[in-house]
């Protein structure tokens, strides 16, 4: 090539019109982050629908086996008589009977604890000191003396 066919381009060309709008783009972009914190918010709730589902079908609504059988346990204590220590002769009997039986004992008077009701004394106003009137009140205690050394 020589260097007399140098090509000098013009000030109108170079910027094509056809490219978009700064302001589009911006729109694009806003509109973008918008859409991505939707979708986020969307997965966050389904997420928390579907695991509080799930621990209340596996955990909190069908009760254990074992719950069951303890349940069934505690009742049975509660309503039948057996030993407790056959060696010392402690037995346990029924929770109806047993406060059947403390009724009938608070009845009788023969509780095994100090449940007597009683009246409170008055309070009585503490006495004046001596040289004192009686609406004044007490003057500090003097300071103790000084230990000899």
């Amino acid at each position: 090539m020589s260097e007399d066919n140098i090509r000098h381009a013009s000030s109108t060309e170079g910027y094509d019109h056809s490219e978009l709008a700064p302001g589009a783009i911006v729109a694009f972009a806003i509109g973008s982050v918008v859409l991505l914190v939707l979708t986020i918010v969307a997965v966050e709730v389904y997420f928390n629908k579907v695991w509080n589902e799930a621990v209340y079908e596996k955990v909190l609504a069908p009760p254990s086996e074992q719950l069951k059988q303890l349940h069934y346990r505690e009742d049975w204590y509660l309503t039948h008589y057996m030993y407790a220590d056959k060696k010392t002769g402690v037995v346990r009997i029924p929770l109806n009977r047993a406060m059947n039986l403390f009724a009938q004992e608070a009845s009788e008077g023969k509780l095994f604890y100090p449940a007597k009701s009683y009246v409170p004394k008055k309070e009585e106003p503490a006495p004046a000191a001596p040289g004192q009137a009686s609406g004044q009140p007490p003057a500090a205690p003097a300071p103790a003396p000084a230990p000899a050394k």
